[in-house]
């Protein structure tokens, strides 16, 4: 008799530690799904409730003498299991992906070099004596001259002009001077005057930068997007204004070669494109100054991010108004497009891929308008990724979305706001995209900053500016 009650004991034992698992699983579901704050009320209670029913159910079923009621309790709390399961894999997935990319801290990653002329015989490192040499207003100049006083142990001088620095290492005037990779290339790239040739990196290292995000959270707001290429030129700059009360989303795109001021350089004027070289804040403030407006965000796309996110969305719906064939190559860190595969596109709605909606997003020669037209095609494809990613057929693809949009950007904005617009689409918002561009008349002579010469820029038509402001002011006062 002993033995037959321990063999009634240990099929209970098993239901019960069935029924625990079920529970734990629930719990921590629930855990997750309130950690990251994405579904509206309504929708919040309804999954805790239908949940909460089918545990109690399934545990009440499987604790009765019945042995078909027991098979059924069963049943439910493994389907309790299966949901509660794949659900907390979910959200565990996307509350590490919002907590690292909506944190309270930016980290942003900038390679730096020392460079000398290429007649020197310096080679290496340890050849860097003396004096080191940088622009004065270089982007986080501060914490780069510290480390490189205390790696090298040399001393640093500025200049005022970078184009006349790069020049003196030229003519041997200066040994070293130190410069961010990206002004490096680009400055070389855009002076005619001065050869990559005539000039060799000795030393190679990478700065990080740890800034606090935004906290607070508004009903409407001003976001900049920032598109860098690969050498960290911006070719796409647009304000985004988000009103989350009648969700509406204003794209005001800036041709990348818009002239302005230069916030805090006492009048120096270059065109948008050529602030690279400034910290990230001098082209945040010189379109505050420009447009009369606050932003509140600013968002720096990659180049190759929005590869990887075209393609883990499985493509996107590109519309042409016109047929052409680009002249950039469907390449990927690279400016060489002699003898590489170009794309065609036909008049009318096509599927792109990840390499060929960069593509499309950085032609400008194919088009009579040039940069302008750039601008449109950046703005269709902003839109074409929102709605691609609004589709419930990405369910089965959703690692890798979430994994090629961590890659695709750095960004200030925190995770409230984020969640926010999530909680409404979920709830069933239909945003509203509006777009619209500024433009202006081509100069081929105007005063260049960044090259202390003559160059291209476009002059902004102040006509356009003010439409634009008033634009960007009527949405966010919507209520």
């Amino acid at each position: 008799m002993r033995v037959k009650k321990n063999l009634t004991i240990i099929p209970k034992l098993r239901l019960n530690l069935f029924s625990f698992f079920a529970t734990f699983l629930f719990i921590l579901f629930l855990i997750f799904l309130i950690n990251v704050n994405i579904l509206p009320t309504k929708y919040l209670i309804l999954v805790i409730a239908l949940l909460l029913v089918i545990n109690i159910l399934g545990i009440v079923l499987v604790n009765l003498k019945k042995k078909v009621l027991k098979i059924i309790g069963v049943v439910i709390l493994i389907l309790s299991i299966i949901l509660s399961g794949i659900g907390s894999y979910y959200l565990f997935y996307t509350n590490n992906f919002l907590n690292e990319s909506f944190n309270s801290v930016k980290k942003t990653v900038s390679t730096y070099y020392i460079v000398t002329s290429s007649d020197n015989k310096y080679s290496k490192k340890s050849d860097i004596k003396g004096k080191v040499y940088y622009y004065k207003n270089s982007a986080n100049i501060k914490n780069v001259l510290k480390v490189v006083k205390e790696d090298l142990n040399v001393k640093t001088s500025s200049y005022d002009d970078v184009t006349s620095m790069i020049q003196d290492v030229v003519n041997k005037k200066i040994d070293f001077m130190l410069i961010d990779k990206s002004s490096y290339n680009i400055i070389l790239d855009l002076d005619n005057n001065i050869s990559k040739k005539e000039l060799k990196v000795v030393y190679e290292f990478d700065i990080e930068k740890y800034e606090n995000k935004k906290e607070d959270s508004k009903d409407a707001f001003n976001i900049l997007i920032s598109g860098k290429d690969f050498a960290g030129l911006t070719d796409y700059n647009a304000i985004v204004t988000v009103n989350t009360n009648t969700h509406e989303i204003l794209l005001t795109s800036i041709p990348r070669d818009y002239y302005m001021e230069i916030a805090g350089q006492n009048g120096k004027k270059d065109s948008l494109s050529h602030l690279f070289i400034y910290d990230e804040k001098t082209l945040e403030k010189t379109l505050e100054n420009f447009f009369d407006i606050d932003i509140d965000y600013v968002i720096n796309i990659k180049a190759d991010g929005l590869v990887k996110l075209v393609d883990a969305v499985d493509g996107i719906t590109y519309c042409s108004d016109q047929a052409f064939t680009t002249t950039h190559a469907l390449i990927l860190n690279d400016y060489n497009d002699s003898g590489k595969q170009k794309l065609y596109v036909k008049k009318g709605c096509q599927e792109l891929n990840g390499i060929e909606t960069l593509t499309v997003a950085r032609e400008r020669n194919a088009f009579v308008g040039r940069d302008r037209m750039r601008q449109k095609n950046a703005q269709k494809i902003i839109i074409a990724i929102f709605d691609k990613m609004k589709s419930a057929n990405l369910f089965a693809n959703y690692n890798n979305i979430l994994d090629a949009l961590g890659d695709s950007y750095s960004t200030n904005i925190p995770k409230k706001v984020i969640t926010d617009i999530a909680k409404d689409t979920i709830d069933g918002a239909e945003w509203e995209f509006i777009t619209q561009s500024v433009d202006g008349s081509d100069k081929w002579d105007a005063d260049i900053a960044i090259l202390n010469d003559k160059g291209y820029a476009m002059i902004p038509n102040t006509q356009d500016v003010v439409n634009a402001t008033n634009k960007i002011n009527e949405v966010l006062e919507k209520k």
